[in-house]
């Protein structure tokens, strides 16, 4: 592990004040250009990694939070997707928003740029199918349990909710430990990223640059990783962060086929 100085670590942070509508409001109300980007190049993996429709009993997405577009990436393969989330207000909104409920349906846009790529094309109702296959769980990042899922994705998880380098390493392990040997995987961190704020309450980061996330994975249990570093030429979410960074990749194990 790195060495870093002490920082605020998870255990500090004022979870309980966590806005989920806010979150979601200010993150996915829209499509973003570097959203967009993430699940071009999310999906394209997957398509090419995952094979035949159906073929994982079970999916996981780690501390989903408001954000349902990772798991609606592995839709076509899963036939089972647990969302676990830790933060009280984040069950909330998840247990809400994966019902099929009438009214639009707020993820059509995003589900939109992928609805005519193979294997996506096939279903036909993604938000009746999402709410028949999935189960929100209550879990922190830290207690996953080992070699559990086929396949996973953790998105802007596990470096930001501590600013202990250390800590994030942990939870970066933690998660891929939950996954079976073989399985493809899917995680998204912030560049350069200061912190960030919901509804007036400051949330930590940890600094990661490109060049330590190469580190990182190279002492990680991962093989035939590809990194996409996000165009900070456009239009970028907010202020205090530089790109978005998405590794896409298998576990390092024999069952990969």
């Amino acid at each position: 592990m790195v060495e870093h100085e002490p920082s605020l670590r998870n255990d500090k942070v004022p979870w309980s004040a966590w806005d989920a509508d806010e979150y979601w409001k200010f993150n996915f109300a829209v499509v973003l250009p570097e959203d967009a980007e993430i699940i071009k190049f999310a999906s394209k993996f997957l398509i090419s990694a995952c094979g035949t429709p159906g073929r994982f009993e079970s999916a996981v997405d780690v501390g989903a939070g408001t954000n349902l577009y990772p798991g609606l990436l592995m839709l076509p393969w899963a036939k089972r997707i647990v969302f676990t989330e830790y933060a009280t207000d984040n069950i909330r909104w998840l247990s809400e928003n994966l019902a099929e409920t009438p009214g639009e349906w707020k993820w059509q846009r995003f589900w939109n740029l992928v609805a005519r790529q193979p294997c996506y094309q096939d279903i036909e109702q993604p938000r009746g199918r999402l709410a028949q296959v999935h189960e929100v769980r209550t879990l922190s990042i830290f207690e996953l349990p080992p070699r559990t899922w086929d396949i996973g994705s953790m998105f802007f998880v596990a470096d930001g909710i501590t600013e202990d380098w250390n800590e994030f390493e942990v939870a970066v392990r933690t998660f891929l430990d939950a996954l079976k040997p073989g399985s493809p995987f899917l995680m998204a961190f912030m560049e350069g990223s200061t912190g960030y704020r919901v509804d007036g309450v400051e949330f930590p980061s940890v600094q990661l640059t490109l060049d330590l996330l190469d580190d990182l994975l190279a002492r990680l249990p991962v093989v035939g990783q590809r990194v996409l570093r996000t165009d900070n030429s456009i239009r970028q979410l907010r202020e205090g962060y530089t790109a978005m960074l998405l590794v896409a990749g298998w576990v390092a194990g024999n069952a990969r086929s």
